[in-house]
């Protein structure tokens, strides 16, 4: 009965430490644009480099203050769409203050079939 728990304590935790390495997926890969103009919009690329298609469901937008590492914004739009191979999309995804801080950092995660991607900005 030792044995037996002891096999499934040290599974457990194999699998816990497993799971961090499980959220960045090298198939999905994102590119922020910095915003063109001082409102809080951003440009976004997404490029599918996994050999079958993937189905986004979702990207999130966090913009931090620098100065103050506080949240200024968090903003969510649903992203439905299937990516071919190879196959790049474009879209902008703008936050609710249309003032952003003088010193920012941008952080873009768009989840997927396969778990989910990000990306950092920052000015």
């Amino acid at each position: 009965m030792k044995l037996i728990v002891r096999s499934i304590i040290g599974f457990l935790f194999l699998l816990a430490l497993a799971m961090p390495s499980l959220a960045q997926n090298p198939y999905l890969a994102i590119r922020i644009g910095p915003p063109s103009t001082p409102d809080a919009c951003f440009s976004v690329t997404v490029k599918n480099l996994k050999g079958a298609p993937i189905n986004c469901t979702a990207a999130y937008l966090f913009l931090f203050d620098q100065k103050t590492c506080k949240p200024v914004c968090e903003f969510k739009i649903p992203f439905a769409k299937t990516l071919a191979p190879c196959q790049t999309a474009d879209f902008k995804i703008c936050c609710q203050n249309k003032k952003l801080p003088s010193t920012w950092i941008a952080y873009v995660r768009v989840n997927y079939n396969g778990g989910w991607n990000e990306d950092w900005l920052w000015r």
